[in-house]
Formats: structure tokens, C-alpha cells, sequence
């Protein structure tokens, strides 16, 4: 009869892990944009368009012109799986960054960033990129998840055998 208890644990505690983990890859992911993600292009687009793998819903979009200072957008709009906006006029030239925020149709937040680079306009000095998230800090909720799901499949494996050595 342990055996079956035991046995019984260990798929419980698999099932835990594995459901904790399923969720995350349903996620709308970005499949191209306007400007392209790393293209050149002459002068600063007066709009930008964002198409994700599944519909997303309230976005926000933000213009980063090349001496870090925010470039005004508007009328962000979410239809279906497209994000567009309005974007003001600049004329600096080198390397933009447009950085979005959606939610995709599963509830969860989906963010980051992609470039674009003028090859006219008046010269600036560059801004600094902005320093890139690690692995850990982009995925720390998904590691946390897993982390907590480990130690319930750890309490659940140990509490027969404590109770059985209480027990004796």
C-alpha cells in the first residue's frame, strides 16, 4: 500500500510541476514590425505598426529618438493582432528604439523593444542603449513559479515518509 501512496505522490507532484509550466508559452509573440526590427531607413516614420501571433488588447507604444529623448506618439490603436500609432515628427538622425506593451488574448503581459536607424537628420549625440535584461530578470515570475512547484513536490514526496517515522 505504500508503494501506491508513494507512487501516487510523485504524480501528483509531476502534474503540479507541469501545469505550473504550461501556461507560459501560450503568449503572443512579435512577428514583424514597421520599420523593420534593425533597418535603415531615410527619415523618422510619421507612423509605426507592430503584428503579434495572436490578437492583444490595450497596448502602449513608446518612440525613443537617438539622443533619448521621447518622441511623442498618439492614437495607439489594437485591432486584432495590430498595434498601430502615430508618431511626431523628428529630423535626428542614427538609431531609434520603439518599445511596446501589449496584453496578448491569454491575459499576460507582453513587452520589448526594437530599432530602427535615420541616415538623415541633423546629428546628435547618441544616448547610451539601454542596458539588456539577463535571462533571470526577464523570466523571474517563470522561475519563481517552478521554484515554489519544486518545493510543493518536495513536501508532498517527504510528508508519507515523516509521518510513517512519527508514526513508529
Amino acid at each position: 500500500m505504500d508503494s501506491v501512496r508513494r507512487s501516487l505522490v510523485v504524480l501528483l507532484a509531476g502534474a503540479v510541476v507541469l501545469l505550473a509550466a504550461a501556461p507560459a508559452s501560450a503568449h503572443a509573440s512579435l512577428i514583424r514590425t514597421s520599420p523593420a526590427d534593425g533597418s535603415k531607413v531615410a527619415t523618422a516614420p510619421r507612423a509605426v505598426a507592430l503584428t503579434f501571433s495572436e490578437n492583444v488588447g490595450s497596448a502602449f507604444v513608446a518612440v525613443t529618438a537617438p539622443d533619448g529623448s521621447p518622441v511623442r506618439t498618439s492614437q495607439v490603436r489594437a485591432v486584432d493582432e495590430k498595434v498601430t500609432a502615430s508618431v511626431a515628427a523628428t529630423d535626428q538622425r542614427g538609431r531609434y528604439t520603439l518599445a511596446y506593451r501589449v496584453v496578448s488574448a491569454d491575459g499576460h503581459p507582453v513587452s520589448g523593444s526594437v530599432t530602427f536607424t535615420t541616415t538623415t537628420g541633423r546629428t546628435v549625440t547618441q544616448a547610451d542603449a539601454p542596458a539588456e535584461k539577463s535571462f533571470v530578470h526577464r523570466h523571474r515570475s517563470h522561475l519563481v513559479i517552478g521554484i515554489l512547484a519544486g518545493l510543493v513536490a518536495i513536501g508532498l514526496i517527504l510528508a508519507p515518509l515523516l509521518r510513517r517515522r512519527t508514526s513508529s
